[in-house]
Formats: structure tokens, sequence, C-alpha cells
């Protein structure tokens, strides 16, 4: 065999021009392609994951907020001072898990953060108010007295229903700011005066 010829199989050429390497790098870049989609799948499915219970944990703490005016009603008459300091030490402890949420959803994406912000303002507005309120008068000291009927929180649903639809667009598969915007151009088409208008 002459030498080019064995320069030419060692290099995977042959003298017609074909490659013995094309399939063998074709096969290496699809595995590379195949494994990297794989990991960015499962990085973002572990960062949703992580997310979304980041969102939950944030909003069961606004939820256990709006629950003290309830506990603070329901509070032992007998033992006035106990219960203070029990309902006071428990309630620091929420307002703190709040402020560590407003400053946490920040960080994992601005918009929740905004949308959660404004409903922690809103349910302290609310809730806190109705808080205060409760602890101007006495302790339930009879059944027909634990019963919260004129405790009125429904103000707070459009805030709840703000945040959650920010977490819903974040946590979605298409990218949130084309979600909200289409969702905004959706709502404008069906408000009455843009009806008319088409007609």
């Amino acid at each position: 065999m002459a030498l080019p010829e064995v320069v030419l199989l060692a290099t995977g050429t042959t003298s017609s021009g074909s490659s013995l390497w094309t399939p063998a790098l074709i096969a290496a870049a699809i595995a590379a392609v195949v494994s990297l989609g794989t990991f960015a799948l499962t990085a973002r499915r572990g960062r949703v994951d992580r997310q979304r219970q980041v969102f939950a944990g944030a909003f069961e703490a606004v939820t256990a907020y709006r629950e003290y005016p309830y506990i603070v009603r329901r509070r032992d008459p007998g033992k006035e001072a106990d219960e203070r300091v029990r309902i006071s030490n428990a309630l620091s402890t929420v307002q703190a898990q709040l402020n560590g949420y407003r400053a946490r959803l920040k960080i994992e994406d601005a918009y929740v953060g905004d949308r959660y912000e404004l409903l922690v303002a809103a349910t302290r507005r609310v809730a806190g108010g109705l808080i205060k309120s409760e602890w101007g008068k006495p302790g339930a000291g009879a059944d027909a007295q634990v019963h919260a009927a004129d405790i009125d929180m429904a103000e707070l649903a459009q805030y709840d229903l703000a945040y959650l639809q920010a977490v819903r667009d974040h946590l979605g598969p298409w990218w949130a700011p084309a979600r909200r915007r289409l969702r905004r151009e959706k709502n404008r088409a069906t408000l009455p005066e843009d009806a008319a208008r088409r007609r």
C-alpha cells in the first residue's frame, strides 16, 4: 500500500472524499443537544417546583394573618393577660413571615412581588383594622359570641385574584409578560365601549 493511501485511511478519508468521522460527529452532536435539553428541562422543572412552594407559602402567610380577627374575638375572657401575650407573639411570627415573603418574592419575580406587596398592604389594612377593633371588645364568653358573621374581608378577593393570576402567569409554560399582555388585550376587547365601537 502506498504511503498516501495509508495517510488517507488513518485520517478517515478515502480517495473518493467520503468521511468515516461524519456519522460519529453527528451522533455526538445529537447526543449533546438531547443532554443539554434534558438538563435545561430538569432545571426549569426544579425551579418551578421550588417557586410554586414559595408562592404558596406566601399566600398561606396572608391567610394566616386574616384569621386573627377571629382568634382575637374567640380569646378566653378569663385570661386576658395570657391571651394577649399568646396572640401577640403568634401574630408577630406571622408578621415576620409576611415581611420575609415580601422580600423573597421581589427577588423571585418583580411582577409577582409587586402583586404580593399590594396583597399584603390591603390585608394589613382590612384585617389589621378588624384585629384592632376586636381587641377593643371583650373576648367571647359564650358559644353564641364565637360566630363572626359581621367580620367581612370580601374586599380582599380582588387582591387575591391579582396575586394568584400573576403566579399562574409566572409558572405557566409561556413567557409571563406575553400572557399578561394577551389577557389585557382580551379584557379590553370585551369592554362595553369597545363592543359599541366595533358595531
